[in-house]
């Protein structure tokens, strides 16, 4: 059971891992420009996933901190994607729409 709990965490890392490099390196914006909705399924693909596995790593004995602060950090990182692709921000509006006015 510890080894799949290390292995939860060690996935989750890895998704947060690669959405902060694609985030830094303009991947998303450069996947953005061809595609905005496959840009944002990556980023609600990353950011969920992190967040499950990081729940999934908690279960077991023993206190472990880092499994609390992937939660933490990959629920920031569901918030951010909302606010980059859903919320308008200074008069501009939203790359992705939900509803039309």
């Amino acid at each position: 059971m510890i080894k799949k709990q290390k292995r939860f965490s060690t996935l989750s890392t890895t998704f947060i891992s690669i959405y902060i490099i694609l985030f830094l390196s303009t991947g998303l914006d450069k996947i953005g420009t061809y595609n905005i909705w496959f840009a944002f399924s990556l980023s609600v693909f990353l950011s969920v996933g992190g967040f499950i596995l990081s729940i999934l790593s908690i279960s077991g004995k023993g206190k472990r901190e880092v499994p609390y602060l992937l939660i933490l950090f990959s629920f920031l990182l569901i918030l951010f994607t909302v606010l980059i692709f859903l919320l308008p921000e200074a008069g501009i509006p939203p790359y992705i729409q939900l509803f039309s006015n």
